[in-house]
């Protein structure tokens, strides 16, 4: 294997938040009212039959098709263990190494439960201010199955971890963690559908929770350096608050 490349780790980090500010902001401007002409060819696209199927297809092959590919054919750009899918306690068994993998477990489940309850708390108290201004709309999300949770895990922290990459490579551990998350913060800032529904009280929880999970999916990076942990710690929070909100709906 080559020395790792950060220009070519930056390029390819800089290419996938270039492409998605094009996408979401090519959403929002058709979603904004057009000509007769232009709104019907939008309807007609959004009611197709085929469309959610084809917008999760499209979202696969950005979230995980993207730095699976970088990772194979992007000549040591991205590399497996900044990913989290790579080192000496990631690529043995739990079996063959099964104190490290005690520890990361244990490490990852203190993390989760306390990120559960401090978010669960946020989100009691949220929901209370909402009963005092009088609103009894159903907050987005809340309805989730676990599946598309589990989807929804697997493609922020692939996501997150392609974006830790080249920070990791220029900056090293703790602060490429932080250059990961500012990368992630920007997308988000230069995303209008995110700036607008951080106005929209049905929407704000949602978002506000994804932005808290990207800063525990760092934590837990610095200290387990693993992927598959992420995406469980994520979905078993994403899922744990669904039930709440569910039961308090």
């Amino acid at each position: 294997m080559d020395a790792p490349e950060p220009i070519a780790a930056w390029l390819w980090a800089s290419g996938s938040l270039l492409l998605s500010i094009l996408w979401t902001n090519l959403t929002w401007f058709f979603r904004r009212p057009r000509p007769d002409t232009a709104n019907e060819i939008v309807s007609r696209l959004t009611n197709w039959r085929f469309a959610p199927s084809l917008l999760q297809f499209l979202r696969l092959l950005y979230y995980i098709g993207l730095p699976y590919g970088a990772l194979l054919w992007g000549r040591d750009a991205v590399i497996a263990s900044l990913l989290g899918l790579g080192g000496k306690k990631v690529d043995v068994t739990p079996a063959a190494n099964w104190l490290d993998w005690a520890y990361d477990v244990g490490w990852t489940a203190a993390l989760g439960i306390v990120a559960w309850a401090l978010l669960a708390l946020g989100w009691r108290a949220y929901r209370r201010a909402l009963g005092d201004a009088g609103s009894k709309s159903p907050v987005a999300g809340a309805d989730a199955s676990g599946w598309a949770l589990l989807r929804e895990a697997a493609f922020h922290e692939v996501h997150w971890a392609f974006y830790r990459n080249a920070p990791l490579l220029t900056l090293g551990a703790y602060w490429g963690i932080w250059g990961g998350l500012a990368m992630a913060a920007l997308e988000a800032a230069l995303n209008p559908v995110w700036r607008k529904g951080l106005a929209d009280p049905q929407k704000a929880p949602a978002q506000l929770m994804r932005g808290a999970l990207a800063v525990v999916s760092g934590a837990l990076f610095w200290q387990t350096h693993n992927l598959w942990l992420a995406v469980m710690l994520h979905w078993g929070v994403s899922w744990g608050l669904a039930l709440c909100a569910k039961r308090e709906t």
